[in-house]
């Protein structure tokens, strides 16, 4: 799992440039990074010997599901995604207070 995890922080780190980059080009008035987020799918394939070889990432994986586990698994990413966002009504109420007040 260790192999699994410094793959994708490594392909993360060679690709955080070209996602930034993609960002600033479609939100070029957002200058505090906020107004979008992306969930990258990463296939890994794994060997007999439990060698894992990342085989590609996709910029926009399926969310589409063909059995009860895919269902879960692309549920709990999502709501993994969601819950690292910190979203909540209180947050929002927040936020709009600040802008208001900086406008």
């Amino acid at each position: 799992m260790q192999q699994i995890k410094e793959s994708i922080v490594k392909t993360i780190i060679t690709a955080q440039p070209y996602l930034s980059h993609l960002y600033r080009v479609c939100q070029p008035e957002c200058l505090d990074n906020s107004m979008c987020f992306q969930i990258l799918g990463f296939d890994i394939l794994i060997d007999s010997k439990h060698k894992p070889y990342l085989l590609e990432v996709n910029a926009s994986p399926s969310f589409g599901t063909d059995s009860s586990l895919d269902y879960k698994i692309k549920k709990n990413v999502v709501g993994d995604a969601l819950r690292m966002l910190n979203l909540s009504y209180e947050n929002r109420v927040k936020i709009q207070k600040e802008r208001a007040e900086n406008l």
